[in-house]
């Protein structure tokens, strides 16, 4: 099983989020797919990229989305659609390794935290070992729905791991940031995240070909 989680940057969310549907209505009649989930970014915390958007796919396996991605690529219609959008796609793929699997849901009240974790290789095992006191933490606050560790695939990359959490509200995840124990828990990896605040806008799961 792989997630591949794409940071979009635009400046047309409308001509995106379109453009996004196009691509993944296509991807979840391939084989292997398992969910598609598009969010939209209302706040950001000391971000170190441009982040409007954010998907997150699941497939059954790598050779699964590299069949499907090459899928795209030779189907010219759709090609033509991600063109005339000018969307940026920076994309990751990962594996859970801590946590729970991410919960593809309708649009809804909730805030999913997207926390995009750029670490050298050597503090990763440190960093999980953070995640996990942190996310026990958490799971026993207000407002806690869920939450997932992805390690990246490309540790030769500057991002190390995502955390996407679900919570009720974001006033329900501020209130836990600011607890004394989780900001204890954090201190020396305060300044490797990046945070974006995201609403879930559209769903897609598998069809039927």
């Amino acid at each position: 099983m792989v997630t591949v989680i794409d940071l979009l940057q635009t400046s047309n969310r409308s001509a995106s989020t379109s453009a996004w549907n196009a691509v993944c209505t296509f991807l979840s009649e391939q084989p292997g797919f398992q969910g598609g989930q598009l969010l939209e970014s209302f706040q950001t915390i000391t971000p170190r990229a441009s982040c409007e958007m954010a998907s997150i796919c699941r497939w059954r396996s790598d050779e699964d989305w590299e069949r499907a991605r090459s899928a795209v690529r030779r189907d010219q219609a759709l090609v033509a659609v991600l063109s005339a959008a000018g969307t940026k796609f920076t994309g990751f793929k990962m594996d859970l390794v801590d946590g729970s699997q991410y919960l593809f849901n309708p649009p809804s009240d909730n805030m999913v935290l997207v926390d995009v974790v750029y670490l050298p290789e050597d503090r990763m095992a440190a960093y999980a070992a953070m995640w996990a006191e942190a996310a026990r933490h958490m799971s026993r606050l207000p407002g806690y729905v869920n939450s997932s560790l992805f390690r990246s695939r490309n540790l030769a990359g500057e991002v190390k791991f995502m955390n996407i959490a679900e919570w009720k509200s974001s006033e329900a995840f501020f209130d836990a940031v600011r607890s004394n124990r989780f900001t204890k828990v954090v201190e020396p990896f305060k300044a490797d995240f990046s945070l974006y605040l995201n609403r879930r806008i559209a769903l897609h799961t598998a069809r039927e070909r």
